[in-house]
């Protein structure tokens, strides 16, 4: 496998030189300062004519002839760049940044080397911080024998690589709570796996599995994948139980029927945190179906899909008539179902509905005009706020009433999904 040795170039010549001679690389890429005024850029280290090196601190001068000599360099295995202004992080971080990507370009396949020994604080700190944020970068440093605090005793040094993987996963960790805090779970899985493959060390391995796993289950279940969700969760079950609990009772069919409304509903809320107004507003809408729904056919066992007549109050009766298709069955659409329900003398979500109608007429429409639904404009941030509070509250207060006229409480509602798993 190619492999290409990146570094910057400064002050003593021989930590450059000992890892050109350790590495062996195939190529080597030489990021140095640039002349400025009357003082020689670090380039003439590498490429200097005549002896521009010195074997030893404090010769008044150089004796030995460049890097590229010393290691016998042939011209097409190595490259020179020179940044301008050595002391600005940014321009030192940009040059270092596009010239691994440049790299990662042309060999795709070639393991890349940075070496940050050399160079100006703001040099080796841009080169280092751009094999960090590369994360495919092996880095590493020369060391050696230290008599002071100014420089490493001559022919001490050897190249030791620099273990990153507890930075890097920590950076992991960070870009993971990012894509949650916006719902992104599919994102956090992303980084997490990059994460368990390349950074993960046996004493954090067991956090990465639990963050991934836990994200691919809220992944699948933000898709309404539920029964996948479960099976996901499991293993972390205790840290998610309230969640589960939810869970489990719309995998089992075991709830009152209004979980999967509350599942909507709290879709409907991380679409409008992405500003996805459309999905968020046609979840909205199909809560609002789903709850009459529910009601329907647990109070009165009525399918809005195919109403019987027989079980529908006789003065309503000719009001659905012009619901019935070709065949004769009626289908009723989202504000016949209610004033379906609201026929039924004293039906507590009826009359709950009835003195809310026109805000849900004005809803529907806004919905149905809408380019995911049956029209061309798209629901803009202030539709969003317009109608949504209202028929969150509409629709919870609903589900309360149902409750209550069960003369029983509800379970424990489902709650937001959490954008945190811990660091236990």
């Amino acid at each position: 496998m190619r492999r290409i040795l990146m570094v910057t170039v400064g002050g003593s010549h021989q930590p450059i030189v000992r890892s050109i001679q350790q590495n062996a690389p195939d190529f080597t890429c030489f990021l140095c300062s640039a002349d400025s005024g009357k003082n020689k850029g670090s380039h003439a280290q590498v490429v200097g004519q005549g002896n521009v090196c010195s074997s030893r601190f404090g010769l008044e001068r150089p004796d030995l002839p460049n890097i590229v000599t010393q290691t016998q360099l042939s011209p097409d295995a190595f490259e020179v760049r020179q940044v301008a202004d050595c002391d600005h992080l940014s321009e030192c971080y940009l040059a270092a940044y596009q010239w691994i990507e440049q790299m990662h370009r042309q060999h795709p396949d070639a393991t890349i080397l940075v070496d940050y020994t050399g160079g100006t604080k703001s040099m080796t700190a841009g080169l280092a911080a751009a094999a960090l944020d590369d994360g495919q970068c092996e880095i590493q440093l020369v060391s050696g024998v230290r008599q002071d605090l100014i420089r490493v005793v001559d022919q001490t040094e050897f190249v030791r690589p620099v273990r990153v993987w507890d930075a890097q996963l920590a950076r992991r960790f960070r870009l993971a709570r990012t894509a949650l805090d916006r719902y992104d779970y599919a994102g956090a899985v992303g980084v997490l796996e990059d994460a368990a493959a390349r950074f993960a060390s046996p004493t954090t391995m067991g956090k990465v599995q639990r963050w991934l796993s836990l994200s691919r289950g809220f992944d699948a279940w933000d898709r309404f994948d539920h029964a996948i969700a479960q099976r996901l969760l499991q293993p972390y079950r205790k840290y998610v139980v309230p969640y589960a609990l939810v869970l489990d009772r719309i995998v089992d069919g075991k709830g009152d029927g209004f979980e999967c409304v509350e599942d909507l509903l709290q879709n409907a809320g991380r679409r409008a945190a992405q500003q996805r107004y459309d999905d968020a507003v046609g979840r909205f809408y199909r809560a609002l179906e789903m709850t009459v729904q529910v009601w329907l056919k647990t109070r009165y066992d009525l399918e809005t899909g195919n109403v019987d007549l027989e079980k529908v109050p006789e003065a309503h009766r000719p009001s659905l008539a012009k619901y019935a298709d070709d065949k004769g069955i009626l289908k009723t659409p989202l504000l016949a179902s209610w004033d379906l329900a609201a026929a039924f003398p004293d039906d507590p979500l009826g009359q709950h509905f009835h003195g809310q109608r026109n805000r849900l007429l004005n809803f529907s429409t806004v919905r149905n005009a809408s380019l995911f639904a049956h029209g061309s404009r798209p629901i803009t941030p202030g539709d969003y706020r317009e109608h949504a509070g209202f028929v969150d509250d509409f629709i919870r207060t609903a589900i309360t009433l149902a409750a209550a006229a069960k003369n029983g409480k509800r379970r424990a509602a489902l709650d937001q999904f959490p954008t945190e798993f811990g660091d236990e």
